[in-house]
């Protein structure tokens, strides 16, 4: 599903919003009945795309689970300013990281608070480790959690 949303062109853009709303109810879900952190998170926030989309799927779930979570979003917060492209092809971990170190930035808006982050693909953990590195040094949060929805092999 996750796919379709990022690739596939041939599904209308309402088919892409039905797949958005079955993930993110799922999720949710999950995150309500599962993870024992949810009631303390403070606001939830999409990892910054580094492809433009017409429909930005990260951007989509992120909002839609924090509508059935009953929490803030904030698709503002953390903000790339390193154009770094996609890092599919790069396959070494430290090319990766080298790439995305500095790549994000952040305020101090939840200061010692919780937050959520969601992002659609997980492989090396180089870019969510980036962004919690920020998160803790320029936002001074409490917690940073993590909820990805798929996860591909990275060549080792």
């Amino acid at each position: 599903m996750v796919y379709d949303l990022k690739y596939n062109n041939s599904i209308s853009n309402q088919d892409k919003i039905q797949l958005v709303e079955n993930l993110a109810f799922t999720a949710a879900n999950f995150l309500k009945n599962e993870i024992l952190v949810t009631p303390y998170i403070w606001v939830i926030a999409p990892v910054p795309s580094s492809k433009d989309r017409e429909l930005q799927p990260v951007y989509l779930l992120a909002d839609k689970i924090a509508y059935f979570l009953n929490r803030k979003i904030d698709g503002e917060y953390i903000k790339k300013i390193k154009n770094t492209n996609e890092l599919k092809s790069i396959e070494v971990l430290e090319e990766r990281q080298k790439i995305l170190d500095g790549a994000f930035i952040c305020d101090k808006r939840y200061k010692g608070k919780k937050i959520l982050l969601i992002d659609d693909l997980y492989r090396s953990g180089a870019t969510l480790n980036e962004i919690t590195k920020t998160l803790y040094t320029q936002g001074e949060v409490d917690n940073v959690y993590v909820l990805c929805f798929t996860k591909t092999r990275s060549k080792k």
